[in-house]
């Protein structure tokens, strides 16, 4: 029996495209996401440079600091 791949969905400000979360390598939460050349999507951290391919953006409001 082969397992199936696992799916990574992720969370992204509708707006700006900062994507929630920690990043995988270096733990800092600062990642946007990326289009790669075949239109699929991806999150590269700006921190460390990290990129990884996720299967689905779920997209949310942008929150208001002033709130």
């Amino acid at each position: 029996m082969v397992d199936a791949p696992s799916r990574t969905t992720v969370q992204a400000l509708r707006v700006s495209g900062h994507v929630l979360g920690p990043c995988g390598s270096c733990a800092k939460e600062e990642r946007a996401l990326v289009m790669f050349e075949d239109y699929g999507w991806g999150v590269e951290c700006l921190a460390c440079g990290h990129t990884e391919r996720v299967n689905q953006v779920e997209y949310v409001e942008d929150a208001d600091p002033a709130a």
